[in-house]
């Protein structure tokens, strides 16, 4: 395949419902009058399976190709397929953006900061010396983990349904904060828990509740990463309750301005990504 134009693309499976090309492009257009180099660069939306990334992330180097981003599945199986992390990446074990260099790709990731600047636009506030659940235990969901210990969170509990995997975590963590739960396993929430959905439940219309209605209703707030055309049902849910909320465009059009700026030196516009996004 030719790629005619300087290119960037975000990598995912399933990767239809992703509004990274909208945003970037919304970002590239405002910035083109004063900076001419970025007129004619193209973000693409690539379907790339779990067995096809380490091609893919080949090809696209050879290809030329000044950035990319990963999403769900690749955050995690990209850690062995770059030749260096950032101090972020080491951390969450977790990649989100991609840095050609001259020798391979260098992983960073920006989910994270993304979701702590998203949160404090929102919320009004950050995490520290708050309680904090994280439901599920990918990639998103540890870059996130590492940067709710690092803003000092009160408590952080790991919520998976495959328990092992979020205890696994915990041990790497080695911080006397975070547990790990099932799932299903959660009886109380204290009183003003920030709640984040991490898991791919809400990418569907008719997907269910990660929590239980009756426990989401002493959130302090509901942080839910995925996003679609609809409502997620968790959110519709934190609004039926009260509960101050946002789905994932915040937390995607934070990340995606710092895995802009790591791509460029430049800091895109907030307010024509947030556009693009259809964020309320």
């Amino acid at each position: 395949m030719d790629f005619p134009h300087p290119c960037l693309a975000v990598l995912g499976d399933p990767i239809s419902h992703s509004l990274s090309p909208a945003m970037h492009h919304a970002a590239l257009q405002a910035l083109a009058p004063n900076h001419p180099q970025l007129a004619q660069v193209k973000y693409l939306r690539l379907h790339i399976k779990s067995e096809e990334l380490a091609q893919a992330l080949t090809v696209l180097r050879s290809k030329n190709f000044i950035g990319l981003n990963l999403t769900v599945p690749h955050k995690i199986a990209a850690l062995d397929l770059v030749k260096s992390l950032s101090p972020e990446a080491q951390k969450a074990e977790s990649i989100n953006t991609l840095v050609p260099t001259p020798d391979g790709w260098a992983g960073h990731t920006t989910d994270g900061q993304g979701f702590l600047e998203a949160l404090k636009e929102y919320s009004g506030s950050g995490v520290e010396q708050k309680d904090v659940i994280i439901l599920g235990s990918g990639g998103a969901a540890r870059a996130i983990i590492a940067a709710c210990i690092q803003a000092n969170c009160r408590s952080l509990t790991i919520a998976n349904r495959d328990i092992t995997k979020a205890e696994n975590l915990v041990k790497a963590l080695n911080d006397p904060r975070v547990s790990a739960v099932g799932l299903k396993e959660i009886g109380t929430i204290q009183s003003g828990t920030i709640i984040v959905n991490c898991t791919t439940l809400g990418l569907k219309p008719d997907d269910e509740l990660p929590l239980a209605e009756s426990l989401l209703k002493n959130a302090g707030f509901i942080f839910d990463t995925t996003y679609g055309a609809h409502k997620t049902s968790l959110i519709k849910t934190a609004n039926k309750l009260g509960v101050k909320s946002c789905d994932g465009r915040s937390m995607l059009r934070w990340q995606g301005a710092l895995a802009f700026k790591l791509w460029t030196g430049i800091t895109p516009p907030h307010e024509p990504m947030r556009i693009a996004l259809g964020e309320k």
